[in-house]
Protein backbone atom coordinates (compact mmCIF):
# COMPACT_ATOMS: atom_id res chain seq x y z
CA UNK A 1 0.00 0.00 0.00
CA UNK A 2 1.25 3.52 -0.83
CA UNK A 3 2.04 5.46 1.81
CA UNK A 4 1.81 9.08 -0.40
CA UNK A 5 -1.60 10.81 0.10
CA UNK A 6 -4.11 9.96 -3.34
CA UNK A 7 -5.06 13.30 -5.36
CA UNK A 8 -8.79 12.83 -6.74
CA UNK A 9 -10.36 15.55 -8.46
CA UNK A 10 -14.22 14.60 -7.27
CA UNK A 11 -17.06 16.91 -9.88
CA UNK A 12 -20.61 17.32 -10.23
CA UNK A 13 -22.44 18.34 -13.70
CA UNK A 14 -26.29 19.60 -13.72
CA UNK A 15 -27.86 18.96 -17.35
CA UNK A 16 -30.84 19.31 -18.73
CA UNK A 17 -32.69 15.89 -17.66
CA UNK A 18 -30.11 12.52 -17.01
CA UNK A 19 -29.21 12.97 -20.97
CA UNK A 20 -29.09 16.58 -21.66
CA UNK A 21 -26.13 18.67 -22.19
CA UNK A 22 -24.46 19.85 -18.77
CA UNK A 23 -24.43 23.43 -18.25
CA UNK A 24 -23.15 23.26 -14.73
CA UNK A 25 -20.29 21.71 -12.90
CA UNK A 26 -18.64 21.77 -9.66
CA UNK A 27 -15.35 20.67 -8.75
CA UNK A 28 -13.12 19.50 -5.50
CA UNK A 29 -9.50 18.62 -5.65
CA UNK A 30 -8.98 16.34 -2.28
CA UNK A 31 -6.05 14.59 -0.87
CA UNK A 32 -7.79 12.62 1.49
CA UNK A 33 -5.82 11.89 4.51
CA UNK A 34 -5.76 8.65 6.75
CA UNK A 35 -7.30 9.79 9.96
CA UNK A 36 -10.44 11.49 9.05
CA UNK A 37 -10.15 14.62 7.22
CA UNK A 38 -11.10 15.74 3.53
CA UNK A 39 -8.27 18.21 2.84
CA UNK A 40 -9.34 20.46 -0.01
CA UNK A 41 -7.11 21.47 -1.96
CA UNK A 42 -8.97 23.61 -4.19
CA UNK A 43 -12.64 23.97 -5.79
CA UNK A 44 -14.86 26.20 -7.96
CA UNK A 45 -17.59 26.10 -10.13
CA UNK A 46 -18.75 27.24 -13.19
CA UNK A 47 -21.97 27.30 -15.16
CA UNK A 48 -23.88 28.86 -18.28
CA UNK A 49 -27.73 30.03 -17.98
CA UNK A 50 -29.55 27.18 -19.19
CA UNK A 51 -31.97 26.86 -21.81
CA UNK A 52 -35.36 27.03 -20.87
CA UNK A 53 -36.54 23.32 -20.09
CA UNK A 54 -39.55 21.32 -19.90
CA UNK A 55 -38.32 19.43 -17.60
CA UNK A 56 -40.07 20.38 -14.35
CA UNK A 57 -37.75 18.12 -11.84
CA UNK A 58 -34.87 20.64 -12.91
CA UNK A 59 -37.35 23.73 -13.00
CA UNK A 60 -38.03 22.85 -9.70
CA UNK A 61 -34.96 21.34 -7.95
CA UNK A 62 -32.02 22.15 -10.10
CA UNK A 63 -32.49 25.87 -11.63
CA UNK A 64 -32.82 27.35 -7.93
CA UNK A 65 -29.63 26.05 -6.50
CA UNK A 66 -27.55 27.01 -9.89
CA UNK A 67 -24.57 29.44 -9.01
CA UNK A 68 -24.45 32.36 -11.08
CA UNK A 69 -23.55 32.30 -14.91
CA UNK A 70 -19.83 32.38 -15.29
CA UNK A 71 -19.50 31.64 -19.18
CA UNK A 72 -21.61 32.29 -22.28
CA UNK A 73 -22.21 29.03 -23.99
CA UNK A 74 -21.89 25.46 -22.44
CA UNK A 75 -18.93 24.47 -24.81
CA UNK A 76 -16.92 27.18 -22.97
CA UNK A 77 -17.95 25.63 -19.77
CA UNK A 78 -16.33 22.29 -21.01
CA UNK A 79 -13.48 23.59 -22.47
CA UNK A 80 -12.64 25.81 -19.15
CA UNK A 81 -13.42 22.63 -17.09
CA UNK A 82 -10.99 20.44 -19.63
CA UNK A 83 -8.46 23.12 -18.40
CA UNK A 84 -9.05 21.96 -14.86
CA UNK A 85 -8.82 18.67 -15.59
CA UNK A 86 -5.69 18.87 -17.78
CA UNK A 87 -3.99 21.17 -14.26
CA UNK A 88 -5.05 18.14 -11.98
CA UNK A 89 -3.96 15.36 -14.14
CA UNK A 90 -0.43 16.47 -14.88
CA UNK A 91 -0.05 16.34 -10.95
CA UNK A 92 -1.06 12.89 -10.79
CA UNK A 93 -5.11 12.96 -9.61
CA UNK A 94 -7.43 10.53 -10.24
CA UNK A 95 -10.89 11.57 -11.86
CA UNK A 96 -14.08 11.54 -9.69
CA UNK A 97 -17.51 11.26 -9.89
CA UNK A 98 -20.68 10.18 -7.74
CA UNK A 99 -22.75 7.67 -9.95
CA UNK A 100 -20.61 8.73 -12.92
CA UNK A 101 -23.17 7.59 -15.63
CA UNK A 102 -24.86 9.19 -17.17
CA UNK A 103 -24.48 12.72 -16.40
CA UNK A 104 -21.12 13.22 -16.05
CA UNK A 105 -19.71 10.81 -18.71
CA UNK A 106 -21.94 12.06 -21.22
CA UNK A 107 -20.36 15.57 -20.41
CA UNK A 108 -16.53 14.19 -20.92
CA UNK A 109 -18.11 12.71 -24.04
CA UNK A 110 -19.21 15.88 -24.70
CA UNK A 111 -15.69 17.65 -23.67
CA UNK A 112 -13.66 14.96 -25.97
CA UNK A 113 -15.85 15.46 -28.96
CA UNK A 114 -15.26 19.21 -28.50
CA UNK A 115 -11.61 18.96 -29.30
CA UNK A 116 -10.94 15.35 -30.12
CA UNK A 117 -7.58 15.40 -31.49
CA UNK A 118 -5.89 16.71 -28.21
CA UNK A 119 -8.36 15.30 -26.11
CA UNK A 120 -8.83 11.60 -27.06
CA UNK A 121 -6.00 10.07 -25.02
CA UNK A 122 -6.44 12.53 -22.14
CA UNK A 123 -9.66 11.85 -20.49
CA UNK A 124 -9.66 10.21 -17.16
CA UNK A 125 -8.51 6.44 -16.87
CA UNK A 126 -9.98 5.24 -15.11
CA UNK A 127 -13.23 7.40 -14.20
CA UNK A 128 -13.44 6.78 -10.41
CA UNK A 129 -17.02 5.70 -9.47
CA UNK A 130 -17.58 6.89 -6.13
CA UNK A 131 -20.57 5.08 -5.37
CA UNK A 132 -18.78 1.53 -6.68
CA UNK A 133 -16.19 2.60 -4.07
CA UNK A 134 -18.95 2.96 -1.57
CA UNK A 135 -20.13 -0.74 -2.74
CA UNK A 136 -16.43 -2.30 -1.90
CA UNK A 137 -16.18 -0.31 1.55
CA UNK A 138 -20.16 -1.90 2.65
CA UNK A 139 -21.84 0.96 2.32
CA UNK A 140 -25.24 1.42 0.02
CA UNK A 141 -24.18 3.16 -3.48
CA UNK A 142 -27.04 5.11 -3.69
CA UNK A 143 -28.13 5.53 -0.19
CA UNK A 144 -29.08 9.45 0.33
CA UNK A 145 -26.54 10.81 3.00
CA UNK A 146 -26.96 13.54 5.34
CA UNK A 147 -25.34 16.99 4.05
CA UNK A 148 -23.02 18.87 5.79
CA UNK A 149 -23.93 22.60 6.17
CA UNK A 150 -21.09 23.40 3.31
CA UNK A 151 -22.70 20.97 1.40
CA UNK A 152 -25.72 22.97 0.71
CA UNK A 153 -27.55 23.74 -1.21
CA UNK A 154 -28.75 20.04 -3.19
CA UNK A 155 -27.77 20.16 -6.58
CA UNK A 156 -25.84 23.01 -6.30
CA UNK A 157 -22.87 21.41 -8.32
CA UNK A 158 -19.72 22.61 -6.01
CA UNK A 159 -22.29 21.31 -2.95
CA UNK A 160 -22.95 17.97 -4.78
CA UNK A 161 -19.04 17.90 -5.17
CA UNK A 162 -17.98 18.64 -1.97
CA UNK A 163 -20.41 15.67 -0.61
CA UNK A 164 -19.11 13.55 -3.17
CA UNK A 165 -15.54 14.56 -1.84
CA UNK A 166 -16.42 13.66 1.97
CA UNK A 167 -18.29 10.00 0.92
CA UNK A 168 -15.29 9.10 -1.40
CA UNK A 169 -12.77 9.84 1.34
CA UNK A 170 -14.60 8.07 4.03
CA UNK A 171 -15.33 4.86 1.88
CA UNK A 172 -11.39 5.01 1.35
CA UNK A 173 -10.51 4.78 4.72
CA UNK A 174 -13.57 2.22 5.48
CA UNK A 175 -11.08 0.08 2.88
CA UNK A 176 -7.99 0.34 4.31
Amino acid sequence: MSTTPDLYLVFDVESDGLHGEGFAVGWVAIEPDRVGGVPILWEDGIAVAPAPTANAWIRENVLPHLPEPTHPDARSVRDAFWRVWDHWSAKGARLAADVAWPVEARFLAACVDDAPATRAWSGPYPLIDISSVRLAAGKDPLGEEARLAEELPAHNPLADARQSARLLAEALRARR
